[in-house]
């Protein structure tokens, strides 16, 4: 602190004080003697005591009155300067009466000294934000004062000669209020927001005036813009506008780049149709590519834009979801640029009105409006559902463009595409196609309704037609884009796009071409300098190489292109332009990497089809991990850098997943080579990524291993011989718990065959290493442990292995017992995937059985997981249901507890097929009573649970609204074998069943209509299952329900019977039925002839 200074302070403040305090003071002598404080370097300095401060600031606010203008505003101003550049901290009523006084001299003062007022009592709030919180209705209340210079009813009132000057001071305040809620300080009623946001929105549509400077009239949008982004931001609650929001933000996205009027002006969202959301299926079994979701930094100036409190929110906008089937390995997938995307509001200075600088100026602040209003779009789309959004598409995107990517008519060019490419600020190029790009992140849902016209020209143009060209378009914009941007933030951000568009297209209903132009203009960055625009670039060809349903362009797209030797260009020539070679890799020419040489027909083709691939993207990333395959020579060469590396390998993941077959069936063991030096490495990261792909290749050897063309098995041993041992090191390491998870999840893919033609020592290795990772450190691993050793039970190798299955057994028993609910989800799967090898042995009289100790454990273990977590009882129920299946009569002798023991599964599989919300549990729990019900002692030694077991089941077919519980409750129905297990319960069965299928055929409710048919005909086999069974005593008792349901059973068997091919199951049991009813069946009476007949008829049909 500068003595001289806080002496010359302290005496000027002292004499300033006394004079203040005079009743009749002299206004010379204080002015002048604030003119000399209002001089001293308070930016500079450090210099003002506290109590100096304190004293001064207290005598201005109390004796110098509003009304005496310019005394007013000096005062304010020196106020200000202690307040906000002296770095002292003052309590909340001291501050509250600096507030109070700056109100009270905008309510008095003229419209002169406004602006002066109105900026320091601003930059006080920015300090103090929950100032703005205290004083909100004086500020944005009904009749504040902050609305009231924003408002343009009441502004024109105001008579203010510089409207446009006071109205941005007013937003930049505004927003200091606002700046509260993101410090935690404090919030504004939800009522005020609205208020504010409706002020601002009628601000915005006003648009400009030609007699407006440009130049404020650009800071005042950007404020407005950034008010709004901050209400809907940090407050979703707000109600936002659509239609006129919409409107402004896709004016102030094209301003200054085409002239479209004066004023924004609202837009209506189109009417389309929606497709229903696509219900995930849960596989039984199995490990498919393992997914990570997709982190998503396209909104980074929002961020910047936004200060953000709450990390919910912030974590909302990082990740836009993607469902798709392909997920970046990098976690900072594709981290933009350091650019400035938000600019300080509270100063001017960069923004001088030099004469010589003021068009360049203009049109950077004109970018600033852009790249504002793309930050409040970004806002809304995370604030508002998809679907609303959705509509608003037709305005946002362009459905009609020429072959050379010009805009055909006004209407087109007023389109995030039009700014995209012809904005000559490269940041707000990024800052549009981070917008594009949150549209498109998870649209798949909605764009899936796309297709291409098979007709050029028609009258009507469907919506789907429609929702196809702008798919088109959109592809032909980002290849243009990626042709001709050099930008690198425009190209990570354009490649982006690229990957949200391939993940979300339609393919296989939309022309071809779209993939090979998208693939030929992202292939160029996969050699570029630029790590981060590899990694983008991977990542694209990740989603492209990850389309589903499968379309042939994809292969196509990335087959080397056929030259002849003598036309191939020389190793050091490059297509790429001379301007753009430094950006792309020395010594390793586009053409080399792209195209392959034209093999005479002498030659030995089986010599080259080991070492060359299909495609060459499986050569960039093998060149990218460190080697190098040209003709039968492998080149070892320095790998790239990591993230290029953990891509290429997710890459190579996606192939496997989706393409073993037509690109890496032949190079199995080189596969197997590379990744066992990968499992290596000494990043983690990359031992992570490496196993992660092994488990993949794995599960992709197996799905082969059931086609007509599987790989060579002796292949596939010999990659297993190869990875066992890294993959035990990476397992008995102390660190990356990750990638033991993962090792473990390779060995569980490792395929019965495989498993079977291992050496003995192999096979002893693998399941020593399970069975010692169930008792790993981390919950991780010893989840995946127990999970891999109960896919490992079902290997016959190991399932006749009596030791080994009771091994398995101790180890689910003892992760069922943990407290961590990841752990018992696994080991509650693993529980019914041990209790599915028991009921395969059980089949196979020569196999040893568990004790029956082991067996009562698991059992009560399996009571115990039905009643917790939900995740747990949906495996769980699977266990009982099997466990009650291997009951014998001898079990029940040996073991007396073990009568009771089944009588409380029985009650707790009934609780949950019937009594649980979780829809899953309840199919499962169905399923596993049907499972159960095949187990004949459960009939002869029990009695009793079928009281309660038929009816519950009949109900749930009748009434439940989920549609799969309906379907599994009418598959177990026709889980006993003898009419003798339905026993007195068999009419009430049949009754139901007929009650269920009238139901059935009335199903209405859309979001399960794609069940519907299965129900019907699991409902007609398991009626035509009991009608095997009907005796002619059984005939006089269901006359009635055969009457009142007759027309309904004998339409839906028509129906499926002429929908079923006669080989199929269902069909066949049906045509059992028609067998004993027309032939087998005698009835002894009128009534039963009656019934008899009604039966035979509803088995005939015209074919």
């Amino acid at each position: 602190m500068d003595s001289n200074l806080s002496q010359s302070f302290s005496f000027l403040c002292g004499e300033l004080c006394n004079l203040l305090y005079v009743k009749d003071y002299n206004k010379s002598k204080i002015n002048s003697l604030i003119d000399e404080l209002n001089a001293k370097p308070y930016k500079g300095e450090l210099f003002v005591s506290k109590h100096d401060a304190s004293t001064l600031i207290i005598a201005l606010c109390i004796n110098v009155k509003p009304t005496d203008e310019s005394l007013a505003a000096k005062a304010s101003h020196l106020i200000n300067s202690i307040l906000s550049k002296q770095n002292l901290q003052f309590d909340l009523d001291f501050l509250c009466n600096v507030v109070s006084w700056h109100i009270l001299c905008l309510k008095k003062c003229s419209d002169i000294i406004v602006p002066d007022i109105l900026h320091n009592m601003q930059c006080i709030l920015q300090v103090n934000p929950q100032l703005g919180i205290k004083f909100s209705e004086e500020l944005v209340g009904p009749n504040g004062i902050l609305l009231n210079f924003v408002n343009v009813d009441k502004s024109n009132m105001l008579n203010i000669q510089n409207p446009l000057q006071i109205c941005l001071i007013a937003l930049k305040s505004i927003i200091s209020c606002l700046n509260a809620e993101d410090n935690n300080i404090g919030t504004l009623s939800i009522d005020l927001k609205e208020r504010i946001s409706q002020v601002v929105v009628k601000l915005l549509l006003k648009g400009s005036v030609k007699s407006q400077d440009e130049f404020l009239y650009c800071k005042v949008v950007i404020a407005a813009l950034r008010v709004l982004s901050q209400l809907h931001f940090n407050d979703p609650k707000v109600s936002v506008p659509l239609p006129e929001v919409m409107g402004i933000c896709r004016y102030f996205i094209l301003y200054g780049l085409l002239n479209q009027g004066n004023k924004p002006e609202k837009i209506m969202p189109s009417q389309q149709t929606i497709a229903a959301p696509v219900i995930k299926t849960y596989p039984k079994g199995g490990k498919k590519q393992k997914l990570r979701k997709q982190r998503n930094n396209a909104i980074e100036s929002l961020k910047k834009e936004i200060p953000v409190s709450d990390l919910s929110l912030m974590r909302d906008v990082d990740n836009f979801e993607n469902n798709s089937a392909y997920k970046p390995a990098s976690k900072n997938y594709l981290e933009p640029q350091k650019a400035k995307n938000c600019w300080a509001l509270t100063s001017d200075s960069d923004m001088s009105d030099v004469e010589s600088n003021r068009e360049a100026k203009l049109i950077a602040l004109k970018s600033r409006v852009r790249q504002s209003s793309s930050n409040l779009l970004l806002v809304l789309i995370k604030v508002t559902e998809k679907k609303d959004i959705f509509g608003y598409w037709w305005a946002l995107l362009p459905d009609s463009l020429d072959k050379d990517t010009r805009f055909i008519d006004d209407g087109v060019k007023k389109t995030l595409a039009y700014c995209a490419i012809t904005d000559p600020i490269a940041s707000s190029r990024a800052s549009v196609l981070s917008v594009i790009l949150a549209l498109l992140s998870g649209s798949r849902i909605y764009l899936s309704q796309a297709e291409s016209s098979k007709k050029d020209v028609s009258s009507f143009i469907p919506f789907s037609v429609n929702l196809g060209y702008v798919i088109k378009c959109l592809h032909k914009v980002l290849v243009s884009i990626l042709d001709s941007e050099r930008s690198h933030a425009v190209i990570i951000v354009a490649l982006k796009c690229c990957a949200a568009l391939v993940q979300s297209t339609p393919y296989h209903k939309m022309q071809e071409g779209l993939i090979s132009e998208l693939v030929k203009s992202t292939r160029k960055f996969l050699v570029h300098r630029d790590v981060t625009l590899q990694v983008g670039s991977l990542i694209t060809m990740g989603c492209v190489l990850s389309v589903d349903p499968k379309v042939e362009e994809v292969l196509k797209a990335i087959e080397k292109d056929v030259v002849s030797s003598k036309v191939l260009s020389p190793p050091n020539s490059s297509r790429i332009a001379d301007e753009e070679c430094d950006d792309f890799e020395e010594g390793y020419s586009d053409d080399e990497l792209f195209v392959v040489r034209d093999v005479k027909v002498e030659c030995d083709k089986d010599s080259i089809s080991n070492s060359n691939f299909k495609s060459w993207i499986l050569d960039i990333c093998f060149k990218n991990m460190g080697w190098i395959f040209k003709e039968n020579e492998v080149v070892r060469c320095k790998s790239s850098a990591i993230p290029v590396i953990l891509e290429s390998l997710q890459v190579l993941s996606a192939i496997a997943f989706h393409h073993f077959s037509e690109l890496l069936i032949g190079h199995i063991a080189m596969l197997a080579d590379i990744l066992k030096e990968l499992l290596q490495h000494e990043h983690q990261d990359v031992v992570l990524q490496a196993s992660r792909t092994i488990s993949i290749i794995g599960d992709a050897l197996q799905r082969l291993e059931q086609t007509e063309q599987p790989p060579p098995l002796t292949q596939c041993v010999y990659m297993w011989e190869e990875l066992l041992s890294p993959l035990s090191a990476v397992l008995q390491s102390r660190d990356n718990s990750p990638a033991k998870a993962t090792a473990c999840d390779c060995i569980a893919n490792i395929g019965e065959k495989s498993f079977k033609e291992l050496p003995r020592r192999l096979q002893v290795l693998c399941c020593t290493l399970l069975v010692g990772s169930c008792s790993d450190e981390e919950a991780m691993v010893r989840a995946a442990a127990v999970r891999a050793l109960a896919m490992a039970v079902m290997f016959r190798t190991l399932r006749e292995d009596i030791y080994f299955v009771s091994d398995c057994g101790e180890n689910v028993l003892r992760a069922l017992a943990e407290s961590t609910l990841m752990v018992r989800t696994k080991a509650a799967w693993a529980l019914g995937n041990l209790s599915d090898a028991l009921v395969l042995n059980m089949e196979e009289p020569e196999m040893d059985c568990i004790d029956d100790d082991l067996l009562r454990r698991l059992m009560e273990v399996s009571i115990q997981c039905a009643v917790d977590n939900d995740k747990v009882k949906m495996s769980a129920t699977r266990g009982l249901g099997n466990f009650l299946r291997l009951i014998k009569n001898e079990n029940l002798q040996r073991d007396p507890q073990m009568k009771t023991l089944c009588e409380t599964a029985i009650g707790k599989l009934l609780d949950c097929a019937c009594k649980v919300a979780n829809m899953k549990v309840r199919w499962n729990a169905c399923y596993a009573m049907g499972n159960a019900m095949k187990n004949e002692y459960l009939f002869t030694c029990f009695s009793g649970w079928q009281a309660q077991v038929f009816p519950s089941l009949c109900k749930l077919c009748l009434e439940c609204k989920n549609l799969k519980v309906r379907i599994n409750a009418a598959m177990a129905l026709r889980a006993p074998v003898t009419r003798s297990h339905y026993g007195e319960h068999f009419v009430a069965v049949w009754r139901g069943i007929m009650a269920a299928m009238e139901n059935a055929a009335n199903v209405d409710d859309f979001t399960e209509y794609k069940h519907k048919d299965n129900l019907i005909e699991q409902l007609c086999v398991t009626l035509a299952h009991m009608c095997c069974m009907l005796t002619a005593a059984d005939l006089t008792d269901i006359l009635d329900p055969l009457v009142f349901h007759y027309e309904c059973a004998k339409e839906l068997f028509t129906q499926l019977c002429h929908k079923l091919p006669p080989e199929n199951n269902s069909c066949f049991k049906i045509l059992q039925a028609a067998k004993h009813v027309t032939i087998d069946l005698i009835a002894t009476n009128d009534t039963q002839s009656q019934s008899l007949a009604m039966l035979q008829n509803i088995f005939i049909w015209d074919m």
